[in-house]
Order: structure tokens, then C-alpha cells, then sequence
């Protein structure tokens, strides 16, 4: 089940995280992490729910565990990516561990981006910044 807060009808969909990771406990503590540090948050706990949600939300940034059961991250953002582009929603691979097969199949699925739990706080604002206005 996918858990969400409410609509913020003063949500900046630029602020908007999703955080996709069958750890309860770590998916909700990221999700904290981020709302503590002004982002807005969705959360799902499994592959499946995290492309239905991103399909249906369209955030901003969307945090993909790549070790799920059923569908891993790999496979999740090569849904999404079938659907959304690159410019339109950054996705971030999330792995407990940082071997090069993790990170090639994250780069060959689409993933913009690679962190390693447990996440620094640095890493992760380095990921999340706004896109720069164009002049």
C-alpha cells in the first residue's frame, strides 16, 4: 500500500520526492530526512506501486531501491523511463551496496544518479537541487 500525505494545495512539484523501498523503515526515514529538510514527499514499498505512483504523480525526483522482491529499481526505472523523460523526472538508483554491476545496470537502465545507503545528508542535497532557470 502506498502511503502519502495529504495534497498540499502550496506543493512546488520541483520539491516533490519519491521514495520507492520495500525497507518500511528506511523508506519513511528518508522520507523524514527530506521533509525535514523541505521537500515533499510519496512514498511506496515496492517496485510496482513506486511506477504506479510515479506514472501518476510525476514528482520531481523519484529514489529507487535497487534490491526489491517482485520488480528491483532496475527494472522500475526502465518502466518510467518508457513513459518519462530525463528532463521531466530525475531518478536516483538507492543500493545498501556500492559494487560496480549495481552501478552499471543502474547507468544502462536510465538512473540519473547513484547513492549508497546509508545516504549522506551532502549527497543527497547534491542530487536535488532545482534545475537552473534558463537565460
Amino acid at each position: 500500500m502506498t502511503s502519502q500525505a495529504p495534497p498540499d494545495p502550496d506543493s512546488d512539484p520541483l520539491r516533490t520526492v519519491l521514495v520507492v523501498d520495500d525497507h518500511r523503515d528506511t523508506a519513511d526515514g528518508l522520507c523524514e530526512l527530506l521533509q525535514q529538510l523541505g521537500f515533499d514527499t510519496l512514498v511506496a514499498y515496492d517496485g510496482d506501486e513506486g511506477v504506479d505512483v510515479a506514472l501518476r504523480e510525476r514528482p520531481r525526483y523519484a529514489i529507487l531501491d535497487l534490491h526489491m522482491p517482485r520488480m528491483g529499481g532496475v527494472l522500475a526505472c526502465t518502466r518510467i523511463r518508457e513513459q518519462v523523460p530525463p528532463h521531466a523526472m530525475k531518478l536516483v538508483a538507492l543500493t545498501g551496496s556500492d559494487q560496480a554491476s549495481d552501478r552499471e545496470a543502474a547507468q544502462l537502465a536510465g538512473f540519473d544518479s547513484f547513492l549508497v545507503k546509508p545516504v549522506m545528508v551532502a549527497a543527497l542535497l547534491r542530487l536535488l537541487q532545482p534545475p537552473a532557470p534558463a537565460f
